[in-house]
């Protein structure tokens, strides 16, 4: 997607790092190393919305910050307003935390850290730093997570990950958390209005390809919608049309993803993905297919 349109070169000059291997880890254990079927593109958000507000900018769009907006299903309005709230989803509150950190070693250009409570994943990011970044589960709402993340986000007790970030130098300015999130998958033909990105649905973190999805809803209502600008199309027909190609492209992935997520939390479940990782060597790169 991204050699697609064409913005390879200027992502690397803002210090984007290819990454072309993962570790799984749980506890002070390594449970899986493997290859990616193809490298990962890492940069930090902030540089990616920088970007992408300078690109609009510069193709003429009128970017109005600072506000936010009630979502609304009017003609001409394309919901990209971020993830639908849920407090609650089977009795669990879902939320995430992430900051920015030095001073940290990795063995490999991603780690994904289990933990009890959620997982976490490392990975290297422009100037030297690297990026954690955790999804996290509780029955019961987390106090002071404004003091507490550091703890969050660095590991259990004699862990792998708590070991790799004994001594990070944290970034502080770069925290943020998240919550009220919802993993459960939505089709975009159960909305109305036209939804793209998280405003549709939210794939698990776990598969690294939400920025991705964003970006490829995005291109496939494009032209859709260029059509509805010329009067060739109508609102619902456009709509419609976006629709059928969201849910064929993504309710694979997603299915395939919600799966995947379950098994981070499941110990029975991690006990069958890491047999079968073990007995079949292409079984991860199935996986890691599977949702994309």
């Amino acid at each position: 997607m991204i050699q697609s349109l064409g913005i390879r070169t200027r992502l690397n000059s803002l210090g984007a790092v290819e990454s072309s291997d993962v570790i799984l880890a749980s506890g002070p254990s390594i449970l899986s190393r493997r290859q990616l079927p193809q490298p990962a593109l890492c940069l930090s958000r902030y540089e990616m919305d920088q970007f992408l507000l300078h690109e609009l900018k510069q193709a003429g769009a009128n970017i109005q910050t600072g506000q936010r907006i009630a979502p609304e299903t009017s003609e001409g309005v394309v919901l990209a307003t971020g993830r639908q709230p849920s407090v609650t989803e089977h009795g669990w509150r879902w939320f995430g935390l992430k900051a920015h950190a030095r001073n940290v070693r990795l063995e490999a250009g991603l780690e994904m850290h289990l933990s009890k409570q959620g997982y976490i994943g490392l990975c290297r990011i422009e100037d030297d730093q690297v990026n954690v970044c955790g999804l996290f589960r509780s029955r019961s709402p987390v106090p002071n997570l404004s003091t507490s993340w550091k703890q969050w986000l660095s590991g259990q007790p004699e862990s792998l990950l708590l070991h790799r970030l004994k001594s990070a130098v944290w970034d502080d300015s770069s925290f943020s958390s998240i919550a009220a999130l919802s993993l459960t998958p939505k089709k975009a033909s159960s909305h109305s209005g036209l939804r793209i990105g998280d405003a549709l649905t939210m794939i698990p973190p776990v598969t690294g390809n939400g920025m991705s999805m964003a970006i490829e809803s995005a291109d496939l209502s494009i032209q859709p919608l260029v059509d509805w600008s010329r009067g060739k199309l109508g609102w619902n027909s456009t709509t419609q049309k976006v629709a059928t190609l969201l849910d064929q492209t993504f309710a694979p992935r997603l299915r395939h993803a919600r799966w995947l997520q379950h098994a981070m939390f499941d110990p029975l479940a991690q006990s069958l993905v890491w047999n079968l990782s073990r007995l079949i060597p292409s079984f991860p790169s199935l996986l890691f297919r599977m949702t994309r």
